[in-house]
């Protein structure tokens, strides 16, 4: 089937995604816009994708005029589960506000949930039964507990829809438990951990984790970071996660500056590049490899060396957000200003203070942040008022809230 064919000419109705996603191509048919998927192909480049849809068409369509016809030609579906969870989709497919990954992993989910659970009458979850029959159907899936909970999540998602728009009287499983709960506020990763992942890590990783451990970033906010966000003393950028409705101010340290100083600006406009120098490509999956590669290779060394692991087990790329916190708090850095700066609850930055970080180490932090604030007051010539400048998000920094080395003590968004 050739990509030009525009199979919706022969199947009116049809809705039809194509997506990129680190060196894959995808392709999605549903029956109608919210409506049940019918395909779902994906191969390692376009011409591939084109010879798996050809072969995968015929059943498509079968498909379509079993679901899509009906379904159009009939008054819409309010009485089952599928019908509402239908018209959350084409409601959310609208939604400018959500972002598009964020409505693809949606729909999967709920895509999920109407194929199991379609037939359920709307009345049926009236019953005082039904919090506990959806509980029951989500705990099937208690090995895989994190996709238990998205998956009842994203019911519930609908169900709060349907209860705001007068379609439902309540929401059974509102607040319902989670299956597990990981309290991951104090884990971070140790010296010993970063000297063994960096030891085997390819150099574009390495500097991949170097940098989060230094920034804080998230992941997709890292390997999007743009040289022109890096200011003379912090980084300041606008986060993928808020959509860009959120400035985010880090403040350029020591470990920040040796990074950067250490990686080769050249064509790429991101900070961060893989091996062939180009950008990496979002969501970071080319990134994830490299960093689990480094993983098994240091556990293999560790074994080598007489020790059962490299003690890895357990640790995300995401908790390198938690190392930072430790090397923002050594430095100095206010236990509030830590947790603006990285999006967290002043509590959890304690914690990590309280387990990590001694009194000893934080005090010494700010004895030198006073001295060099000491220091730069005596150069500065009575009556002269020390200047500030604006940065181009608003956010005022003056000479007397940065420290020499870059650390901004009150800088805020």
């Amino acid at each position: 089937m050739p990509d030009s064919f525009q199979i919706t000419h022969v199947l009116p109705g049809l809705h039809r995604v194509k997506r990129k996603k680190a060196h894959r191509v995808f392709e999605y048919w549903y029956a109608w816009r919210g409506g049940p998927q019918i395909m779902a192909a994906k191969a390692s480049n376009p011409r591939a994708l084109a010879q798996l849809v050809a072969r995968q068409a015929p059943a498509a369509i079968d498909a379509y005029n079993r679901y899509g016809k009906t379904a159009r030609s009939r008054p819409v579906d309010h009485l089952t589960l599928f019908g509402l969870i239908t018209q959350y989709l084409e409601i959310m497919g609208a939604d400018q506000s959500l972002a598009p990954r964020t409505k693809l992993d949606r729909r999967k989910l709920l895509d999920r949930v109407r194929t199991e659970l379609g037939e359920m009458t709307l009345t049926a979850l009236t019953s005082t039964k039904a919090r506990a029959f959806l509980l029951d159907w989500r705990d099937q899936r208690a090995a895989t507990p994190k996709t238990a909970n998205e998956l009842l999540g994203a019911l519930s998602l609908v169900l709060n829809w349907a209860v705001n728009r007068g379609k439902l009287a309540s929401n059974p499983v509102v607040n319902f438990p989670r299956l597990y709960e990981v309290n991951r506020a104090d884990i971070i990763w140790e010296p010993r951990h970063l000297e063994a992942v960096l030891d085997q890590a390819d150099p574009p990783v390495a500097a991949a984790i170097r940098l989060a451990a230094a920034t804080g970033l998230r992941k997709n906010d890292l390997i999007a970071l743009p040289w022109s966000a890096v200011k003379e003393h912090a980084i300041i950028w606008q986060t993928g996660k808020s959509r860009g409705r959120k400035t985010v101010v880090i403040p350029i340290t020591e470990d920040v500056r040796a990074v950067l100083d250490g990686l080769d600006k050249g064509e790429c406009p991101t900070v961060l590049k893989s091996s062939d120098g180009t950008p990496w490509t979002p969501p970071g999956n080319g990134l994830d490899s490299g960093v689990g590669r480094a993983r098994l290779e240091a556990d293999a060394a560790a074994k080598k060396s007489g020790k059962t692991s490299a003690g890895l087990e357990g640790l995300r790329f995401h908790d390198l957000r938690g190392t930072a916190a430790t090397n923002f708090i050594r430095a100095g850095l206010p236990l509030d200003d830590v947790a603006t700066i990285l999006g967290w609850e002043l509590n959890r930055v304690k914690e990590i203070a309280r387990r990590y970080v001694t009194g000893e180490a934080i005090g010494l932090g700010m004895i030198a942040r006073l001295e060099e604030a000491r220091n730069r007051q005596a150069t500065v010539k009575p009556g002269v008022k020390l200047s500030t400048r604006k940065p181009s998000n608003g956010a005022e920094i003056g000479s007397n809230a940065v420290r020499a080395d870059g650390w901004g003590t009150r800088t805020r968004t």
